[in-house]
């Protein structure tokens, strides 16, 4: 067993910790097709919700087989439906709402500040919203966390969606961040908040340490991200899109009857 989790360990940035189960040997007797067919159309169906899972690998390590999510986060085994980021055991339909559907980064071997984020405000509260800086959503976006500065803490991080005039644009910026000048970073959160991005230079730095954009972009593929902006809450809710009250969705308050509870709209690629 722990030869098995080692070797999840260096395949995903979490390690799956696995308790003991009991598998059925390959001398218990298998039912017939027919009859698994039957009980599925005869089974009464309780209750129903989707999985955030895109794809599913099948690993087999010695004579062990584990099926995984696409990402990494998910994984059956021995007969149980394991949150690999959370380290937690799935086993009701409210865990679905109560696990699955967030991302808890308090649980995860991840520090959002090694992704080079541009930090806006000093609240409390932690709030980490994935941007391209040309997407308009997200321009609406980071004027509503202009009025909410003394109560979170957002932390924007940068990814590349639509196209080379944006990956140009976060490639500057990233590089001016990492400078560590407190001059050029000011400029850089002023620029992204603004969405001006005239004058930057053309053509890329000659000296600039990547390392976190390179981390932010690998994180995006690892959550799977259907397009930006996405939010991270500070108690692991996510939302992808603008909602049409920010302040109302971080406080998690149900949308007022008149208004729409998101404009669920994002930027993907192209």
């Amino acid at each position: 067993m722990t030869r098995f989790i080692d070797r999840l360990e260096r395949l995903f940035i979490v390690p799956l910790l696995l308790t003991s189960t009991t598998v059925l040997s390959e001398a218990s007797p298998q039912p017939k097709l027919s009859d698994i067919t039957a009980g599925l159309l005869s089974v009464n169906i309780d209750g129903m919700k989707d999985l955030p899972i895109n794809g599913l690998k099948m690993i087999k390590t010695g004579d062990q087989v584990v099926f995984m999510s696409n990402n990494g986060r998910f994984a059956f085994y021995g007969g149980k439906l394991l949150d690999v980021w959370t380290q937690q055991e799935i086993k009701a339909l409210a865990d679905i709402d109560r696990i699955a559907n967030r991302i808890d980064l308090t649980r995860m071997k991840l520090k959002i500040d090694d992704l080079g984020p541009v930090v806006v405000g000093h609240g409390k509260d932690n709030v980490v919203i994935f941007i391209d800086p040309r997407c308009p959503y997200c321009g609406k976006i980071m004027k509503d966390i202009q009025k909410l500065q003394d109560k979170y803490t957002f932390k924007l991080v940068m990814i590349p969606v639509l196209g080379q005039e944006s990956q140009a644009i976060v490639v500057q910026l990233a590089c001016q961040l990492s400078s560590g000048d407190k001059n050029s970073q000011e400029k850089v959160r002023t620029r992204l908040l603004n969405q001006d991005f005239a004058g930057l230079p053309v053509e890329n730095p000659t000296q600039c340490n990547k390392e976190p954009l390179q981390k932010a972009v690998v994180t995006a593929k690892l959550f799977a991200l259907p397009g930006v902006p996405y939010l991270i809450a500070s108690d692991g809710r996510t939302h992808s899109g603008s909602p049409a009250s920010l302040a109302d969705w971080l406080e998690n308050k149900p949308p007022a009857a008149s208004t729409p509870a998101t404009t669920n709209k994002t930027e993907t690629k192209p």
